[in-house]
């Protein structure tokens, strides 16, 4: 006798098509959700995709204790399959089909995609598989309790983080559709410990790769962040972390570009995470220095009295030509700004590192003595830039804040903060004012910098 089937999808929709073909051996291939027999689970999600029918809605076919009674053969997840297959891709479609069923069963159905499918590589489904899910995910908050879809919300997030510092693929993540659950979560008041370790390296640079601030993913989440078009529980956290990280190591966005002004140093790394870097992250094309978006030219250098300070310019093609003009690369003089040729009697400085688009730091041999660093300094106004955190690096590794060296004012110096003084309370607070690489007296500055121009863009409100 002839199987009844039920209609599930509209008869007069268009199933039988190679595109319909395509999506149910994607499907097969790479969708494994629930408990199912293989054997009878192909020719039903065929017949799912390509007719539109299936045996039962029920997860199991027959009474419990029915001895004839048997799991769906599109398994015990049926509902998910009944979504991903559908013709019609909606919100509104996937929350009519899931109402039919057990929120508990759709809670459990929610945990496995995500653990199966949110950003791993362990499987792969094609674009329009992956579309469905996403759209099978947004629509969860409508049919699981709302407890249930915060926690999953907070899994995306804490997953989501944890990938782009590690350096893992975020092709796949769901969590930028679920912002509002993820607020919702945090609002919670649960542990946030873990999320907590995260977004800390994530706005501090300590992350595996420096590249992955150019993912467009972890733009456009801190984009959300630093544009405040995030809601207030989740702003409330992360501004908690931003705020606590030293000023001149924080993740800063610049016209639109992600920017760390200090890139964190192997031996500062966690032990841990040195060791699942392993030999291959110090081979060619991986070293973080070629791959970071800030620190270009970086060199430790030697320790010695001079003056530096940071020199920025109003737009990125004038930085480029006081760089060049610095360096002695200007092909024909004649053709820069003569404000800019200001700068030539002091080209080849023995620092000259770009921090961003707008910003070098430059250093030049100096002896600790009054007026240090008036001459420099005036040259780089006379060019148009904006002098930042002028500063003498002694050789001692103490670092002296200079002031005064504008025309007619009295040159004067101060030591950088917990910078050796005779009222330093420990040997250990003198230890720790030396400064003895040059990234380490860029974050000086950078640090200076801040107070000096508010208003930067791209930092949260203080």
């Amino acid at each position: 006798m002839a199987q009844d089937f039920i209609q599930i999808y509209p008869p007069d929709a268009a199933l039988c098509t190679e595109a319909r073909q395509q999506l149910y051996t994607d499907l097969l291939e790479n969708v494994e959700l629930g408990e199912f027999k293989k054997k009878t689970f192909a020719p039903a999600l065929k017949r799912l995709c390509l007719e539109g029918q299936i045996e039962s809605r029920d997860e199991r076919i027959g009474a419990l204790r029915d001895p004839a009674g048997r799991i769906n053969p599109l398994g015990t997840y049926v509902h998910a399959y009944l979504c991903l297959a559908s013709p019609v891709v909606s919100e509104e479609a996937f929350a009519a089909i899931l109402r039919h069923y057990r929120p508990q069963s759709l809670t459990d159905m929610a945990i496995e995609l995500v653990r199966y499918f949110d950003g791993t590589r362990l499987r792969h489904p094609g674009p329009q598989v992956f579309l469905r899910m996403r759209c099978l995910v947004r629509t969860l908050a409508q049919v699981i309790p709302a407890t249930s879809f915060q926690y999953l919300c907070g899994d995306m997030f804490s997953r989501f983080l944890s990938r782009a510092c590690h350096d893992e693929s975020l092709d796949n993540c769901m969590v930028s559709d679920c912002w509002e659950g993820v607020d919702q979560f945090v609002g919670m008041g649960r542990d946030m410990e873990s999320i907590h370790t995260l977004a800390t390296d994530l706005f501090s640079g300590k992350v595996r790769q420096p590249a992955i601030y150019q993912d467009s993913h972890v733009v456009l989440f801190c984009t959300r962040y630093f544009q405040r078009q995030l809601g207030p529980h989740l702003l409330a956290l992360l501004d908690a972390v931003y705020q606590a990280i030293l000023a001149g190591q924080r993740l800063r966005l610049e016209q639109g570009v992600l920017v760390v002004k200090h890139i964190p140093r192997r031996e500062e790394w966690d032990d841990d995470a040195d060791e699942a870097a392993g030999d291959d992250s110090a081979g060619p094309g991986n070293s973080d220095s070629a791959q970071a978006p800030a620190l270009a030219d970086a060199s430790s250098g030697p320790i010695g009295t001079g003056f530096f300070c940071l020199a920025r310019s109003a737009t990125p093609a004038h930085s480029r030509a006081v760089e060049n003009t610095l360096r002695g690369t200007v092909a024909q003089p004649e053709s820069t700004a003569p404000h800019i040729l200001a700068l030539a009697p002091f080209a080849g400085p023995e620092a000259l590192q770009r921090v961003d688009a707008t910003t070098l730091l430059l250093g030049w041999e100096a002896e600790f003595a009054p007026e240090a660093g008036r001459d420099a300094a005036a040259a780089c106004t006379a060019a148009g830039c904006q002098v930042l955190a002028p500063a003498l690096w002694l050789e001692s590794g103490e670092v002296l804040h200079l002031h005064g060296l504008g025309p007619g004012e009295p040159w004067r110096f101060s030591r950088a903060h917990g910078a050796n003084s005779a009222n330093s309370a420990t040997d250990k607070e003198d230890d720790d004012a030396e400064v003895r690489e040059l990234p380490d007296l860029l974050a000086v500055l950078l640090a200076r910098a801040d107070g000096e121009s508010p208003g930067q863009q791209g930092a949260p409100p203080r």
